[in-house]
């Protein structure tokens, strides 16, 4: 078996080398292939908006927003342009020229692909109009989501979406979307229900695997759950549930914070889980400076806020790179329960290829939400560790049953006689302990019987015939006792002796000698010379209900003298029966 196992693990490190590779080239190649600025992004979430180019210039403190569409060119003139937002936060200007595509006067501009702190949004048009919107995570605005104006615009005409944004970082290069307001609505409806459902699967499994965890002491599934829970806390931010739905100012804490948090909790999981520490020491303490630098990194995200999402980007990108190399690693070495938990990390690493480089500005985004879908890759991550913590506890409690079953098998072999079955000198003194235990609840129906019994013509029979037969002679006496009934328990003490253990009447334990008589002649007719048993047996007093260790020893001291007594009568009877042939021989 062993030999078959070392034959499969080149195979398996073969394929997962390949794997490995195979996620490698992936994510270099969509790191590295050229995107467009003006590429569409691939939508999964809804119809497919109209995203018009995005200029980009610099902000001043004291600019004042164009009047009109007329004057938006020498407005621009005015200003120098950048080829994109600075990733590190700002004071920019962004403008998108469009023509409604479709012949509908209802329309939403929306610009909430990034995280940014405040932005106003003027929606100009050739006809004259202007509407003006001001949103942000640090605006008091909550009947409309962040990044969203609700504006009406005439087919045929030419319209200029001209914001000016402000923000201590960016997550992604800014993007915005024009559709119709039902368009965006089914898109908003699908994007809602996608983000509860996944806010509801982190928090859910969160709570209930940190309860599990703080009601069994076990230290891996309260990491679980405050990984979970922290993931929840940090994705709320970055949505705006705090501020958007509850009101609540959370500044200077943001969403980078949580996420910043998220390595301490998750590095110490993969160190518990996969148990590092007793497996690979040396990776263990690589998680734990991981932990160390998380913790240090969190003052310093407050006190240089531009820095936030960088170091939370980095932070979490090298936990989760751990997490799955150690994943990898330990399912190159055989170890059952990473299979779920490596697989939770691809399940996060997939989106993570798509948004990482995203969030550091190398290339816009790929699809239309890539934060949804991040989200959603942490959802069915949270998923199968909570897959992988069961299969690791159906491993331990199918360890704890083999174990259980070895030792039943280890007793059992130590409690039985190798050579006739019968149990050894151990199981009956485990009788015994038993029967001492429990009460005779009805004696009327019967009580405790000891019999005590010696094999004789075993020396002649190993002498005269060898110890095989002598072997032969113990096996015959053990079948023939075990066949006494099911109510009889039969043992061989050691050697020539024997014992059994029956409950039943006065009645029984007439049946019972009877049955001892019929195999002792069996042997005395048997080939084998001299052979037959001698026996003694005893009963309890009928009316006694409770029985101890001294109570038993005295029934084996008069069923050894009963025995005895028999032997010594059998002795009388075979000098006699050897004495008469002599006598008529005279």
């Amino acid at each position: 078996m062993r030999r078959h196992l070392h034959a499969q693990e080149p195979a398996l490190r073969r394929s997962l080398d390949r794997g490995l590779v195979s996620l490698l080239l992936c994510f270099f190649v969509l790191i590295g292939r050229p995107t467009p600025v003006d590429a569409r992004p691939l939508q999964l979430f809804g119809p497919a908006p109209q995203s018009p180019p995005l200029a980009t210039y610099q902000a001043d403190v004291n600019d004042a927003r164009p009047q009109s569409y007329a004057e938006l060119n020498h407005w621009l003139a005015a200003r120098p342009p950048l080829p994109s937002v600075n990733m590190l936060g700002g004071d920019f200007w962004l403008v998108a020229r469009f023509t409604p595509s479709k012949p509908a006067s209802a329309w939403v501009v929306t610009f909430d692909n990034t995280y940014y702190d405040s932005a106003r949004m003027l929606v100009l048009g050739d006809d004259g109009s202007q509407q003006y919107v001001e949103t942000g995570a640090t605006q008091d605005v909550y009947e409309v989501p962040r990044g969203v104006a609700a504006v009406t615009l005439t087919p045929g005409h030419r319209y200029a979406v001209v914001i000016r944004v402000t923000s201590k970082f960016f997550t992604a290069m800014p993007r915005v979307d024009v559709q119709t307001r039902a368009e965006y609505h089914q898109r908003r409806t699908n994007e809602s229900a996608l983000m509860l459902g996944s806010l509801g699967v982190l928090f859910g499994l969160g709570i209930f695997i940190l309860f599990v965890g703080l009601w069994i002491r076990d230290q891996g599934y309260r990491l679980y759950g405050c990984q979970a829970l922290i993931l929840v806390a940090g994705w709320g931010f970055f949505f705006g549930v705090p501020q958007s739905w509850l009101g609540i100012d959370t500044e200077p804490v943001n969403f980078a914070q949580w996420f910043i948090l998220l390595p301490v909790v998750h590095a110490r999981f993969t160190i518990r889980f996969l148990d590092l520490r007793r497996h690979a020491p040396q990776m263990a303490r690589v998680g734990y400076g991981i932990a160390v630098a998380a913790i240090i990194a969190l003052p310093v995200s407050l006190l240089f806020p531009k820095l936030a999402f960088l170091i939370a980007t980095f932070a979490v990108s090298i936990v989760v790179l751990y997490s799955a190399g150690m994943g990898l690693w330990a399912l190159w070495r055989g170890v059952r329960r990473a299979r779920f938990f490596t697989l939770a990390f691809m399940a996060v690493l997939v989106p993570g290829v798509i948004i990482l480089p995203v969030n550091f500005g190398l290339i816009p985004s790929m699809v239309d939400n890539a934060d949804l879908l991040t989200l959603m890759g942490n959802a069915c991550e949270a998923m199968l560790l909570a897959f992988a913590l069961a299969d690791h506890v159906k491993l331990v409690e199918d360890g704890r049953e083999r174990f259980r079953r070895g030792m039943q098998e280890a007793i059992a072999k130590a409690s039985i006689d190798p050579l006739t079955g019968l149990g050894n000198r151990l199981a009956f003194n485990v009788m015994v302990e038993e029967i001492t235990r429990r009460e005779n609840t009805n004696p009327a129906q019967g009580t405790w019987q000891i019999g005590m019994i010696d094999l004789d013509g075993l020396k002649l029979v190993n002498d005269s015939q060898g110890h095989e037969r002598g072997d032969d002679l113990l096996r015959a006496v053990g079948e023939g006792l075990a066949r006494l009934g099911d109510l009889i328990r039969a043992f061989r003490l050691g050697g020539d002796e024997f014992a059994v253990i029956a409950y039943g009447d006065e009645l029984g334990q007439q049946r019972l000698a009877r049955a001892l008589g019929e195999l002792d002649q069996s042997l005395r007719h048997s080939d084998f010379p001299g052979a037959g048993i001698s026996f003694g047996l005893c009963s309890a007093p009928p009316d006694q209900r409770r029985f101890s260790s001294a109570d038993f020893t005295e029934l084996v001291r008069q069923a050894d003298r009963t025995m005895y007594a028999h032997k010594s009568y059998r002795r009388t009877e075979r000098l006699s029966e050897q004495a008469l042939p002599e006598a008529r021989s005279e």
